[in-house]
């Protein structure tokens, strides 16, 4: 018997085309590397190992391995577990980014997703990852995106409940509770996630004001200042599914941000010369955003597919701040004090539409998206005035994708409009937003791939707002509502080799911002007194290189994985009147080994700095080890018989080797008014974070589809004092 089903294996691998390129969820690989669907891994007593990346046009398609899934507890931990050598999960937070700091979109099954609904995921129901590292038209300039492609339950439902405590921090948590029921064609599923912070920041500021009256220098010396907050996202969801022809998608979101002690705040001792001062900095905010998302999807014979996406979002908003800097002494009677105060309320109306047609060799997308935002914020306290913006956005855009043997190309085009008013005041603009993608595939595991595209942005709300906010006794922030769209160009390249032990990874872009919008400061004197006066303007240009390598070694049977990518950023900013330049090099690197039900991990990350205008932020530096254990509920019959599906639990320490602890740091450049702002949080050496996880499952599964656009507006457009 098992002589027969080896032969009848090896008859099915032989009979699979060689050269097809995808056929549904069919793994797809190059044409010297065998390709099977994700059902024929297993034939009877015949195991088949397909390769855990692989190349495409547009993105790379990630296969996590057994060890992985077994190391993980949801769709968050397994993307740590991946090791991908451009994206950085933060371990505290969870927040994804890209080695340059920049922002990276989650999706599942297409749609665009938080951080909470990530962590909702169960790692077995995982089929893929797939990790667009150059991103086409569609998503909207986006730096990286990670889609995750989940197979969804049948009948019955589950529960996930994933909860996270600083030990020796007991003001830091992450706690996560979902939930969903499937019955018929229809499933409900609810979300919530709280990420409780109450810690203590101590704060140093450094600042130097050269005015034409003479120069002022201030040296301040913080005590520890509370920073607390308590943020609450909610989710309800509704989802129909006929079959493969068409879905409807109805969510009802709303995220809370209560923060009674901003992260800001300060408390601190200042020194000028021979007087003093104590200065109390004190804000805080809070915001709801309900939003409801309608999305519909209809597929038509001959893989002709529509999709229609529209998402309301009302946003409400307060800030408050008092400054006070008081002398110390009697031989100094300057007192400042400064009280604001914002209300802002704004709606969103976004709505996309997109078409997909896919042929045997070419795939074909056409869409429109089109934003259209009212805001209307009010100031009261030491600045007085109401905001009312309107602003539209919309984006027309097309891509063909085509594959001629080992040679691949993705072409696109699209158009963006903006159309800004207020008081009275109107703008309209064009941007060309041209893209082009290139790979090709030499074989033997070489891969390189090309992109260069045209895009653009528009200011932010908050840039814009026609009103003054006074920061302390010296400085006032201002907006600007004659800020222009702003266009830029970017240039990627990768190329990469990948053999069974050894991926090997070089990634270089070379941006242009062309009138990038970044801050300006001049002087004014008010009421006698001069004043420093921080602005925003359309300036020169700005460039930025980047280049990251990296290689990744796996070693027996991939339980043991080793990573390490350094990075180089290189950053020149052109600004009306001033030039500046950095330089910031850096390692991530990190270790993860996995033995039966156990994982033990370590990362290492040093600071990846960005320069902006004339403030250059000094990234996050931080290292941590931990160990984990996730149960298999297939060998527990009695965890089985109580429907849990998994559970498990992780220690991580954070900054173990740390002596200073967390520190953040930030400069300002300006001739005119230089300062260094550093803050450090000495309790986050040594940290110690507890994690449990549990899964408890009812009912079998049933192929609930996921839709393939999502958009969420969260930007309230308030412009604050803080510094």
């Amino acid at each position: 018997m098992k002589t027969k089903c080896f032969f009848w294996a090896v008859a099915m691998i032989c009979a699979v085309p060689m050269n097809a390129h995808q056929v549904n969820d069919t793994l797809t690989t190059t044409p010297d590397t065998l390709r099977m669907d994700t059902s024929m891994f297993k034939l009877a007593e015949v195991t088949v190992e397909a390769q855990n990346v692989i190349q495409k046009v547009d993105k790379q398609v990630l296969l996590p391995n057994r060890e992985q899934r077994k190391a993980s507890h949801d769709g968050m931990s397994l993307l740590q577990n991946l090791q991908i050598p451009r994206i950085v999960v933060n371990p505290t937070d969870n927040t994804v980014k890209t080695l340059a700091n920049q922002d990276v979109q989650l999706r599942i099954n297409g749609i665009e997703a938080g951080t909470s609904e990530v962590m909702a995921i169960n790692p077995n129901d995982i089929i893929r990852i797939e990790y667009h590292d150059q991103p086409g038209v569609r998503f909207n300039g986006a730096a990286a995106v990670i889609n995750y492609i989940v197979r969804h339950r049948d009948t019955g439902g589950n529960m996930m409940l994933n909860a996270s405590n600083g030990v020796t921090m007991p003001g830091w948590g992450e706690y996560h509770l979902s939930g969903k029921v499937n019955f018929g064609k229809s499933s409900f599923s609810l979300l919530t996630h709280y990420s409780p912070r109450d810690v203590y920041w101590t704060r140093t500021n450094t600042e130097t004001y050269n005015f034409t009256t003479g120069t002022i220098e201030n040296q301040e010396v913080g005590e520890p200042t509370r920073f607390k907050g308590n943020p609450v996202n909610l989710g309800l969801t509704y989802n129909w599914t006929n079959g493969d022809k068409n879905m409807l998608n109805i969510t009802l979101r709303d995220n809370m941000q209560f923060i009674p002690h901003s992260m800001t705040n300060r408390d601190s001792y200042l020194y000028q010369g021979t007087d003093s001062f104590t200065v109390h900095d004190h804000e805080s905010s809070k915001s709801i955003s309900p939003s409801l998302d309608i999305y519909y999807e209809h597929n038509l014979p001959d893989d002709n597919h529509l999709y229609f996406d529209v998402v309301g979002t009302y946003i409400n908003s307060s800030n408050d701040r008092c400054f006070e800097q008081t002398p110390i002494g009697e031989t100094v009677a300057d007192t400042t004090d400064v009280t604001s105060r914002v209300k802002g309320n704004k709606y969103s109306l976004i709505s996309e539409a997109i078409y997909e047609k896919d042929w045997e060799n070419i795939a074909l997308t056409v869409g429109v998206r089109h934003n259209r935002q009212w805001m209307e914020n009010t100031y009261l306290g030491s600045a007085g005035a109401t905001v009312n913006m309107t602003t539209t956005e919309t984006y027309a855009f097309a891509e063909v994708q085509q594959r001629v043997g080992k040679f691949s190309y993705a072409a696109g085009i699209g158009a963006m409009h903006t159309y800004i008013e207020q008081a009275g005041q109107k703008q309209s603009n064009w941007i060309a937003r041209p893209q082009l993608t290139l790979s090709y595939d030499f074989g033997k595991g070489v891969f390189w791939k090309y992109k260069g595209y045209v895009s653009g942005y528009q200011p932010s709300l908050s840039a814009m707002s026609d009103v003054a906010q006074q920061i302390d006794k010296y400085q006032i922030r201002l907006g600007n509502p004659n800020l222009r769209p702003v266009m830029f160009v970017a240039n990627e390249m990768q190329l990469s080799w990948q053999s069974k032990y050894v991926n090997l990874n070089l990634w270089a872009n070379y941006s242009y911002d062309h009138k990038p919008i970044m801050e300006e400061s001049y002087e004014q004197i008010i009421d006698g007194t001069p004043m420093v006066v921080r602005t925003y303007a359309n300036h020169r240009g700005f460039h930025r290189l980047q280049v990251a390598p990296s290689v990744q070694v796996r070693l027996l049977q991939n339980h043991l994985i080793f990573t390490v990518a350094p990075f180089a950023n290189y950053y020149v900013s052109l600004g009306n009147t001033y030039t500046h330049k950095h330089f910031n090099p850096g390692v991530r690197a990190g270790v993860m080994g996995m033995y039966n039900n156990w994982q033990f991990f370590g990362e290492v990350t040093t600071r990846s700095n960005n320069l902006w205008g004339e403030t250059l932020e000094y990234g996050e530096f931080y290292h941590h080890i931990g160990l984990g254990y996730n149960a298999d509920s297939q060998s527990q019959q009695k965890a089985r018989s109580l429907g849990v599906s998994g559970w498990g639990f992780r220690a991580m320490l954070m900054n173990p080797f740390s002596v200073k602890g967390y520190s953040i740091e930030t400069k300002n450049l300006s001739a005119l008014a230089p300062n260094t702002q550093h803050a450090e949080m000495r309790d986050f050496r040594q940290m110690l974070i507890l994690s449990f996880y549990c899964n408890l499952d009812f009912g079998t599964q049933r192929a609930d589809a996921g839709k393939r656009i999502n958009n969420e507006d969260t930007d309230s457009g308030i412009l604050t004092a803080t510094k």
